[in-house]
């Protein structure tokens, strides 16, 4: 029974191809999800400086309001 060997050749080289792909596709996927996170991450982070200024200013209203009243009492 005579193997074909440039069949299996090119049976091998398919496979490494496919191989090939199916890494090329997940690594595609597993940056695209690492974006999405980085991008997340960074949302969430502009979110709180908002509130940490948010709540400075209100804190520099507050200080303010209470001298201009006890000035005038």
């Amino acid at each position: 029974m005579p193997i074909d060997f440039e069949e299996r050749v090119m049976d091998k080289f398919d496979n490494i191809e496919e191989l090939i792909r199916d890494l090329c596709a997940r690594t595609t996927k597993v940056e695209s999800s690492l974006e999405n996170h980085y991008d997340n991450i960074e949302k969430a982070q502009k979110r709180k400086d908002k509130k940490y200024y948010y709540i400075i200013a209100l804190m520099g209203i507050g200080f303010t309001i209470q001298e201009i009243v006890r000035s005038l009492l």
